[in-house]
């Protein structure tokens, strides 16, 4: 089953989201966007283990139709109060195929490690492409940013980042 502790990914680190406020509503964005089904639980006070870093979000405010986390309503970014005794969860109805830690679609991740997402400007699958390559799951990683297309950075690239590109794009 797709479920885990709830982070995000901001300002170039990995953090937690508070329980303060949330709901099935906040969890429904992330089963959405993890592509793991409806909301069964939106669980808090660290059901999945204590997180570390910084606790980025609170009072997270989701209507329910959500497709994303980061079109959610929130406190500001890092302004919390909360301790990571207080890290959310989630639980969805998917069997889902993520080990607990590992990347999905959309830049999010549940389980042992990390949710990323939030207000991060995170390319989605329409805004992303791979262009040069020999095949259509080959090349050089391309954004869509304010109707240009433009060539991603190499600097602090990695195999992860690389991992989620492929998924976004349906290349495995």
């Amino acid at each position: 089953r797709c479920s885990g502790r709830v982070e995000i990914f901001h300002g170039h680190q990995w953090g937690t989201v508070c329980d303060h406020s949330w709901d099935l509503r906040d969890a429904a964005a992330v089963c959405r966007q993890l592509d793991c089904g409806w909301a069964l639980a939106a669980p808090g006070g660290a059901p999945f283990g204590q997180g570390n870093g910084t606790i980025w979000l609170e009072r997270v405010s989701c209507v329910g139709t959500e497709e994303l986390l980061a079109w959610c309503p929130a406190g500001p970014w890092g302004a919390t109060s909360c301790t990571h005794a207080e890290d959310a969860g989630v639980v969805c109805s998917g069997q889902g195929q993520l080990l607990p830690g590992e990347v999905a679609a959309g830049h999010i991740r549940i389980g042992a490690e990390h949710l990323q997402g939030g207000n991060a400007a995170v390319p989605q699958a329409e805004e992303l492409r791979l262009a040069g390559g020999s095949q259509r799951c080959a090349g050089r990683v391309e954004v869509l940013h304010r109707e240009q297309w433009g060539a991603v950075c190499a600097h602090g690239w990695d195999r992860q980042d690389a991992e989620v590109v492929c998924r976004q794009l349906g290349c495995g």
